[in-house]
């Protein structure tokens, strides 16, 4: 990861899931890194976890490249420009 990317994860117990409350965490997240320096948001997500992936996607994050992670897996990168984050205050609403 470059100087300018911000690595972010996120989990859930599981009686909090499926209420929006990842997703609005990430895009609260993201409007705070960007205030904060951060250009580039990252998320890294092993292919097996489809909710991980979806709560990217509907944070604005879009497919990236795959990697190889220092624990043997590949995970998926979805990224997001955090500059644009500060033009579009509207889409950290979920």
């Amino acid at each position: 990861m470059g100087p300018s990317q911000v690595n972010l994860a996120y989990g859930l117990c599981l009686s909090w899931r499926e209420r929006g409350l990842a997703t609005r965490a990430v895009c609260l997240v993201c409007r705070y890194a960007a205030t904060e320096g951060g250009k580039e948001r990252v998320i890294r997500v092993v292919p097996e976890n489809a909710a991980a992936a979806a709560v990217a996607q509907r944070a604005g994050f879009i497919p990236g490249e795959h990697t190889n992670g220092e624990d043997g897996t590949r995970p998926d990168w979805y990224i997001r420009d955090l500059l644009a984050t500060r033009d579009q205050r509207a889409r950290d609403t979920p």
